[in-house]
């Protein structure tokens, strides 16, 4: 089948969101301690005897609000967007949270599509977000977009005087992005961890990918947004990594604010901080107020490498530069931080070691401004080289940066709002690693400190006395495989563990050779247990 290949404007130029009557129902009209709570369904696409009746909520502390936001949610976990919502209602927003998924809350609400429309629904079956063919209208993302421009309709019809922004997450991210682009009434875009992954391509066939990529794609989108931009991602999110934001935060054009906030916890989450931060700059943004600009730029200096950073427009308190050496998947990169120095004239700078073997390091900054925001600049990455040697035994971890451990709660949501990693102090008052669940930390960027390493050792701390597991991802020909190490700890007091590869075996007890092509570390054992000093020797 031959596709039609659309240009953005193509895409949308005979859509109208006002045009047809939006037909509303109102379900529930509550009003509570000076909180109005709305719950309404409306008609969304209407196609002779097809249509989409959406449902929306819409909540608002104030009566006549000036700022509103509509946040597109598609699966259960976003709910967990709603926790930081107080903090937009007590800046007098007005939110309207819109339903794409087709999947029934706790009420049994839910957008109702109506046969052929169905191929959007959460509720038929996982819908197909990078579907272009036999054009981007076939699309999901486009059919959920256009759902979003009609809310919006919706929201202004309750709220007729407010600047609007326009928020998604995960997937709804791809919508947030159309409905910016394409809707001029949009006064503001949020992007909180987005997959700009490249649409996948069936055997040498790339029509439907470049179908994709040329209408729908958050690249394309960025081209012809109008508003001030926000992408929030994780360091090491599949699709949204530093170097992948990096790509889409070029597009948008010069001139225009793309402000930044990256997450160094490596759980492919942003937690309760980043959410405020968000939600802060939503505030900024619609009463004017501007954003930091960061500039992060670099200069080899015979054995290590020197950022510089700088921040126009808002002046920063603080910087921290995070920075990982060599090419690795972007799931098992490891981040190196350290905090920057602050200078007279407002600048920030910090010195990156370089080892024989190095060949490229990456970095960005985040800063932290007036109000307790933090904000990252855009990625950067270097060639480096040296001669010299890494040194015979190398930290790989300690307690004085925190961020490169982690506990793997990941798959309950792609929000982190519980505290379940910290470096606290064991009875004895030495600190160390604790948290709930796994911790686990990603280290293939890391090979030259470990390859020729004899030993691995780690502290550990243990309330009672008995086994804790040491486990490592290796990557062999049959796929990733994880070896395990059993090991005897003291109760309370620390032990100080020395392993080598052959301590670490299989399910089927076959010993690891050697150290190559590590991927990750994670302790399993983690009740009143600290974690300390990992050191290759």
């Amino acid at each position: 089948m031959a596709i039609k290949f659309l240009t953005p404007v193509q895409l949308w130029q005979d859509f109208d969101p006002l045009e047809a009557p939006l037909e509303i129902s109102i379900e529930y009209n509550n009003e509570s301690d000076g909180m109005m709570v709305k719950g309404a369904y409306f008609t969304a696409i209407a196609e002779g005897e097809d249509s989409i009746r959406a449902f929306a909520e819409v909540k608002s502390a104030v009566p006549s609000p000036k700022k509103s936001i509509l946040c597109v949610l598609n699966s259960g976990d976003q709910a967990a967007l709603a926790e930081g919502f107080d903090e937009l209602l007590k800046r007098g927003f007005a939110i309207m949270t819109l339903d794409v998924s087709g999947l029934p809350d706790e009420e049994g609400h839910a957008t109702r599509y109506s046969n052929a429309f169905s191929y959007a629904s959460f509720a038929a079956g996982t819908p197909d977000r990078f579907l272009a063919s036999p054009s981007a209208k076939s699309s999901p993302v486009y059919l959920w977009a256009k759902i979003a421009r009609r809310a919006i309709t919706l929201l202004q019809y309750f709220f007729p005087k407010t600047k609007t922004a326009v928020m998604g997450a995960k997937t709804a991210a791809d919508v947030a992005w159309q409905v910016a682009s394409s809707d001029n009434r949009v006064s503001a875009l949020v992007a909180l961890l987005g997959d700009y992954s490249e649409p996948p391509v069936v055997g040498d066939d790339t029509s439907n990918a470049d179908s994709y990529t040329m209408s729908l794609s958050a690249k394309s989108a960025a081209r012809l947004i109008k508003c001030p931009c926000l992408i929030a991602t994780a360091s090491n999110m599949h699709g949204g990594d530093v170097e992948t934001v990096n790509e889409v935060a070029n597009q948008v054009r010069e001139g225009l604010s793309c402000s930044l906030v990256i997450s160094p916890r490596l759980n492919a989450q942003v937690d309760a901080d980043d959410l405020l931060s968000t939600y802060k700059w939503l505030d900024r943004t619609m009463k004017g107020d501007p954003s930091p600009e960061l500039h992060l730029s670099s200069q080899s200096e015979e054995d290590q490498l020197c950022f510089r950073l700088t921040s126009e427009k808002v002046k920063a308190q603080s910087a921290v530069l995070y920075y990982a050496y060599n090419t690795a998947p972007a799931a098992y990169r490891h981040w190196h931080a350290t905090l920057m120095k602050k200078h007279e004239d407002g600048s920030f700078s910090a010195d990156v070691p370089v080892w024989e073997g190095d060949s490229e390091i990456y970095a960005y900054a985040t800063v932290t401004i007036s109000g307790g925001q933090t904000y990252a600049s855009k990625s950067l990455g270097t060639l480096v080289s040296s001669l010299t040697p890494y040194l015979t035994s190398q930290f790989l971890l300690d307690t004085e940066s925190d961020h490169g451990f982690y506990s793997d709660n990941s798959e309950k949501t792609f929000i982190s709002t519980e505290k379940d990693f910290s470096v606290s102090e064991a009875p004895d008052g030495v600190p160390g690693f604790a948290g709930k669940g796994s911790l686990r930390t990603n280290i293939l960027s890391e090979k030259g400190r470990y390859e020729t390493a004899a030993s691995l050792h780690i502290s550990v701390y243990s309330k009672e006395e008995g086994e804790i597991r040491v486990q490592l991802l290796k990557e062999e020909e049959s796929g990733m495989i994880t070896y395990t190490a059993t090991c005897p700890v003291n109760g309370e007091e620390w032990t100080r563990l020395s392993l080598t590869p052959d301590d670490f075996k299989t399910q089927d007890l076959i010993p690891m050779k050697d150290w190559e092509d590590l991927y990750g570390i994670i302790l399993p054992d983690t009740d009143d247990k600290y974690y300390n000093n990992f050191l290759w020797m």
